[in-house]
């Protein structure tokens, strides 16, 4: 009997706590749009390929992060590119899903003010509380995991939308301005120049449309029965200025930026790949479609994607301007701003800030070491160096000059695009403009101007130092731009140039 009843007690108290246990909602599902997209280990091009899906198969998404989505493939967490899928939310998102009221958002390691900053969340920024202790609740963002006031919580809606849910695209007679032709694989038609528009049909890679207006660099187009919508002009091309580029016109060569490079055999991730080649191997363009190289390959022709190769120009193309004077005699500290644990910012196709300031540190180290200056370099690989000891480093040296090398970034809701240089003290004001002039003449990016900056490497530092921002990888046009080696060479030119200058007045 004594045996029974604990039987019973012991069935009971399973059950309530069934009843009580927090229930784990189902994933929303990445359907997918295109045959043989790419798995990666993590969410950008830069990350090894591990595999492919193909259209309409569907998978659980783990998390999401700069425009790529985790998800999970035979037993394994990988991640492949957002705009190539079909974002199906689960019945049940309403009970897990929150976003961020705020921007920056801090995500601390503990569950109360004590704990560290591990990261922020943006506004929006879509995530999964697994658990709650007092007014703190356990998320993960990217590769980040840690707690944030659920304060600053607001949950998510199945199907978020500020637009009736009836509404159509609008039919127009407008008069055409021009062409476009889509320049990725799968594209997205909205209901508004913003990301925030709800998504009235998709247009494919090598289709032309008519648009009507141009505004804040999106496109409205005219769909086939005259109905229209916006899509983004970052991801399309004018064909009467930039959808094809004859060699014959703009002759140059690729090299390829990474090993087992897939060749395909059209200008898009939905044709087949027809051969591979490693980094460092050089093809000659045909021309250029969209986002796509034409390239020359084994007695015949071949596609390969423009954001993982470095253009090569031929004679006829213009150069960065010539550099004059030396700078023989001084001493430049460069430092690559952030490294190792601290990634710095991400872009929208998964650039790291880190990669991008140790390249073009290294670009400007050759530029300056030609025109006879000694270069000493804060981190010369991908290492974490704290900022005490890169001020102390220059500090103790016997520089003329301290150049610290970022990348900008901007949160998602917010167009920034462009070039800045920072100065703390009023010793550094010229050196900061006379880079800032010199950078924008050779790179013809936006002028941002100088600013006077508190950042930790400038304010305590007794050289002349600045702290230049030359770029947006928030932006995506600008970030495929800044990534390549010839962006590299013409603003490690400008800050060359900028130098001389400075110490010849």
């Amino acid at each position: 009997m004594q045996k029974t009843c604990i039987l019973l007690l012991f069935v009971l108290l399973s059950s309530a706590a069934w009843l009580f246990a927090p229930q784990i909602a189902k994933a929303d599902e990445a359907i997918i749009e295109v045959d043989h997209l790419n798995v990666r280990t993590g969410p950008g091009t830069n990350y090894e390929r591990v595999g492919q899906v193909h259209t309409n198969q569907s998978y659980p998404i783990l998390a999401e992060q700069n425009n790529w989505l985790k998800i999970k493939w035979k037993n394994k967490e990988v991640w492949v590119a957002k705009w190539l899928t079909k974002v199906k939310q689960s019945s049940q998102v309403s009970t897990g899903h929150s976003y961020s009221k705020v921007d920056y958002l801090r995500i601390r390691s503990a569950p109360g003010m004590q704990g560290t900053v591990q990261g922020y969340l943006m506004k929006n920024d879509t995530v999964n509380p697994e658990k709650q202790q007092g007014s703190w609740v356990l998320i993960q963002k990217g590769a980040v995991k840690g707690w944030v006031h659920k304060g600053y919580l607001a949950q998510k809606a199945s199907t978020p939308s500020q637009e009736p849910e009836k509404k159509e695209p609008e039919s127009s007679t407008g008069k055409a301005m021009g062409k476009v032709k889509v320049g990725t694989a799968v594209l997205n038609v909205r209901s508004q120049n913003s990301t925030n528009g709800k998504i009235l049909s998709k247009v494919y890679n090598g289709q032309v449309y008519d648009y009507i207006e141009e505004k804040n660099r999106w496109y409205l187009i005219r769909l086939n029965g005259g109905q229209t919508g916006w899509v983004a002009g970052w991801l399309v091309n004018k064909v009467n200025q930039t959808s094809t580029t004859p060699a014959a016109q703009n002759p140059s060569k690729v090299t390829l930026e990474y090993n087992g490079t897939n060749l395909r055999s059209g200008p898009s991730t939905t044709y087949r790949v027809i051969g591979s080649a490693n980094k460092g191997q050089s093809f000659e363009v045909i021309e250029k479609q969209g986002q796509w190289y034409k390239i020359k390959y084994n007695n015949g022709t071949a596609f390969v994607a423009a954001w993982i190769v470095t253009e090569t120009k031929g004679q006829n193309a213009p150069s960065s301007p010539a550099l004059s004077g030396n700078l023989s005699g001084k001493t430049i500290v460069v430092d690559a701003g952030h490294g190792g644990r601290d990634p710095g910012a991400v872009g929208r196709a998964g650039s790291y800030e880190k990669t991008l300031t140790l390249s073009t540190a290294q670009t400007l180290k050759s530029h300056l070491e030609s025109k006879g200056a000694k270069v000493l370099m804060t981190r010369s690989s991908d290492q974490y160096i704290s900022l005490t000891y890169r001020s102390y480093y220059s500090n103790q040296s016997k520089a003329d000059a301290f150049i610290s090398v970022h990348y900008n970034s901007a949160p998602r809701n917010i167009a920034a695009r462009g070039i800045s240089s920072y100065y703390y003290h009023d010793q550094s004001k010229t050196l900061a403009s006379s880079i800032q002039n010199a950078m924008i003449k050779s790179t013809g990016l936006r002028d941002r101007g100088i600013k006077h900056g508190s950042f930790y490497v400038i304010r305590n530092n007794n050289k002349p130092a600045v702290l230049l921002e030359l770029g947006f990888v928030s932006d995506a046009r600008e970030e495929q731009e800044i990534r390549t080696s010839s962006y590299q060479n013409r603003v490690s030119t400008g800050i060359t140039n900028g130098l001389i200058q400075y110490f010849s007045r």
